[in-house]
């Protein structure tokens, strides 16, 4: 089945307005609700490192989609997208590094808006619950497009989200 250009289109921009605008405002807002309902302290501060440290988080995120991306059309032949995804698995480039870069970089910019905002329920409700619903979208997307795939599906940020975690913890 071919797709289109007109369909291919309008599938990236929605899957960009998901990604890019809906679910970071689902984060924000869920976290500045909780701030709200919980009566909860805004992260402490310590001048300008925890906006150094986002603008890192959030810098590197958005490289790492773009490269997993670039990955995919060079090395799979395909894009992120349903409607014309890569012809054979990716393992080259940014998909060396983790399975799924992509939502790796997704994950590290949401972490860099946590510490930019400086909210306390945005890094105790609403990231945790993001990293879950991501964890189960993609078990699902595993068994319904790769279930000849062997390997075991960790969390996409694994030891890199409980390290950048800690390092919050400890200096915020």
């Amino acid at each position: 089945m071919t797709i289109s250009s007109n369909q291919l289109r309008r599938s990236r921009l929605g899957s960009a307005l998901v990604y890019w605008v809906f679910i970071p405002a689902a984060v924000v807002l869920g976290g500045k609700t909780t701030d709200l309902l919980l009566d909860l302290p805004p992260l402490s501060s310590l001048g300008y490192l925890p906006v150094i440290l986002a603008i890192v988080l959030i810098g590197t995120g958005v490289f790492l989609i773009q490269r997993a991306t670039i990955d995919l059309k060079h090395h799979g032949g395909g894009s992120p997208n349903p409607q014309a995804p890569p012809v054979r698995l990716v393992t080259e480039g940014s998909f060396s590094l983790c399975r799924h870069p992509m939502f790796l970089g997704y994950d590290l910019a949401a972490l860099g808006s946590v510490l930019l905002f400086r909210s306390f329920g945005m890094l105790i409700i609403a990231y945790p619950v993001f990293i879950a619903l991501q964890v189960r979208f993609l078990k699902k997307r595993r068994n319904r497009y790769s279930p000849a795939v062997s390997e075991p599906l960790m969390p996409p940020t694994g030891k890199a989200f409980l390290s950048c975690c800690l390092f919050i913890m400890i200096f915020i």
